[in-house]
């Protein structure tokens, strides 16, 4: 509610630190007749009460800070570990799918020996004709070489280094 009157508030602008102190001029003490009190209070609040109150917020602040950063190091190290196990979960399941493709190769592999050892009974014209497709269907089908299948597969390590190992 405005009175009319002065009044000064000093107080602690530091984050988490509350202290304050106010005076508030009347008719019979004008506030310019309060200054050497009003700077004695101030002087005696900052050696003392405003001084303590203000080393334990930075030490409660450094101590919050302090388990922020390792609850951070946790989270990183559980993020790693379970990208390491992501990464193994996936490098298991690449190489199961390589070893199911080499397992159909073989197949199409014997399916064109088998087809070319029966060649050899077939008649000369029927002979020319199917080894030129056996050819075209060997370059269709791809390499069935193994090195080559292995070669595609990603290791655990490959697809992620773990940081903390």
């Amino acid at each position: 509610m405005p009175s009319g009157r002065f009044r000064l508030i000093a107080y602690s602008p530091k984050n988490g630190v509350v202290w304050s102190a106010s005076w508030q001029e009347t008719a019979q003490r004008p506030l310019g007749g309060m200054i050497p009190t009003i700077v004695e209070a101030l002087r005696a609040a900052a050696k003392d009460k405003l001084q303590r109150l203000m080393t334990a917020e930075a030490e409660a602040a450094a101590k919050r800070k302090q388990e922020r950063e390792e609850e951070w190091e946790r989270y990183e190290r559980r993020e790693d570990s379970r990208k390491a196990g992501q990464a193994l979960t996936d490098s298991r399941q690449q190489l199961a799918e390589v070893i199911d493709n080499w397992g159909k190769a073989i197949t199409v592999e014997r399916f064109f020996a088998d087809a070319e050892e029966r060649l050899i009974n077939a008649d000369e014209e029927r002979r020319r004709r199917l080894e030129e497709r056996l050819t075209l269907a060997r370059a269709m089908m791809g390499s069935l070489d193994p090195l080559d299948f292995i070669e595609s597969w990603l290791a655990p390590d490959e697809r992620y280094r773990s940081k903390y190992v």
